[in-house]
């Protein structure tokens, strides 16, 4: 072998040796980062002095700007419960009923509450021992319908583990769980919470509707989701919709929309009534949820009309809604992903059109409510001529 060759090979070694070393180092100190992730809840039988202040911003914020974002949710007033691995936390009702029940299923769960007086007054029960928990949605407590979650420190440590349950052992420990969890702060708390509050909201106004959208997913399995010709088409459908929000120009939006409603109509043709009824009883519920969680975090991110209180300064995870514009970029790139297909693609094709709607039909929150009123039937009004299609 030539010098020059053998000269080529040591190198090539050295190369070799040196990204092991940096893969190694890496993958270290990812480990030791990961030795330091909670698995528990730091404070598990009440709530965190961040926990009460963020419960504090939540209702300042849906009474400050709840109204602008949807007539009269600002003064609903909403009672809030938030959960970890082993306790409800009830905010909000006086003097509660015992237990609480998943809605819209009605089975009571859960016990007598106790109260605390702490920074805010609260009530908190164990979680029963035959493991049901409150849900990420709505429970009801007594004639009242509550918005539910988790806290945020259960939120992240269980995403770690339900992160670890689908990943071979050996990766377990050089995962980097944070470059996951670190985008649920302070601030997507509070704006997950009040999408579920505007759940509450929605089930005060109609809950029949609510009902009917809530139990529908028990045609989840009757959905076409392994066609892939129908996946393509939703796909389209939903970029038509990104390109529809990105355009500034009234007229060439209205076109878009015409011509995405002839789409959504060929290809809701493929489907059955109850499956089309699926998709805009879903789109209904969770679209316009989604779409006051991210008007919330815009309206709150402009610190001309709102102001956080005081007592968030304390917390270092908030960051007072300024990370509005980047997290609704992103939302816009899951509208369009083609990863999105899912039943959680109907949250963004819900929030799309009632982004749409904000812009062609300024008074279409009076009708959102109306029995067999849909986001798609109020958008199909604003075309013009007679000739756009209406499914």
């Amino acid at each position: 072998m030539s010098s020059s060759k053998r000269g080529c090979v040591s190198k090539l070694k050295i190369i070799t040796l040196f990204a092991f070393l940096i893969m190694g180092i890496v993958f270290s100190i990812i480990a030791l980062m990961n030795l330091k992730l909670p698995d528990e809840s730091f404070i598990i039988d009440r709530l965190s002095v961040d926990e009460q202040h963020r419960i504090t911003e939540i209702t300042h914020l849906k009474n400050s700007l709840g109204n602008e974002i949807w007539p009269g949710w600002g003064d609903h007033k909403t009672p809030i419960l938030v959960y970890n691995e082993a306790y409800a936390f009830l905010i909000g009702i006086e003097n509660p009923a015992p237990g609480w029940a998943r809605v819209p299923y009605t089975k009571p769960e859960g016990e007598e509450w106790e109260q605390v007086s702490e920074i805010i007054n609260y009530h908190r029960q164990p979680l029963p021992e035959n493991g049901k928990t409150p849900q990420a949605f709505i429970v009801k407590i007594g004639d009242d319908f509550v918005a539910s979650m988790t806290t945020k420190d259960w939120t992240r440590i269980s995403l770690v583990k339900m992160i670890k349950e689908d990943l071979p052992g050996f990766l377990e420990p050089i995962m980097p769980y944070s470059l996951f969890i670190n985008r649920f702060n302070s601030d997507w708390h509070i704006a997950g919470i009040l999408h579920e509050s505007f759940h509450a909201f929605q089930a005060h106004q109609s809950y029949e509707r609510v009902k009917s959208a809530e139990t529908i997913t028990a045609l989840h399995d009757s959905y076409p989701w392994e066609d892939i010709d129908f996946r393509e088409a939703w796909l389209k459908e939903r970029q038509l919709l990104a390109k529809a929000l990105q355009t500034k120009q009234p007229e060439q939006t209205k076109e878009i929309v015409r011509e995405w409603l002839s789409m959504r109509g060929e290809r809701q043709n493929r489907l059955s009534s109850k499956l089309v009824n699926y998709e805009t009883e879903r789109e209904w519920l969770e679209g316009l949820a989604k779409y006051a969680e991210l008007k919330s975090w815009k309206l709150a991110s402009n610190q001309k009309l709102y102001s956080s209180l005081p007592e968030m300064e304390a917390d270092e995870d908030f960051n007072h809604y300024q990370d509005a514009e980047s997290h609704l970029k992103q939302e816009l790139l899951q509208l369009q992903s083609d990863l999105q297909f899912s039943e959680t693609m109907f949250y963004y094709s819900g929030w799309a059109q009632a982004e749409l709607l904000d812009r062609l039909y300024p008074d279409w929150k009076s009708r959102a409510f109306e029995p067999g009123t849909y986001l798609d039937d109020l958008l199909a009004e604003t075309c013009v001529p007679l000739s756009c299609p209406l499914l």
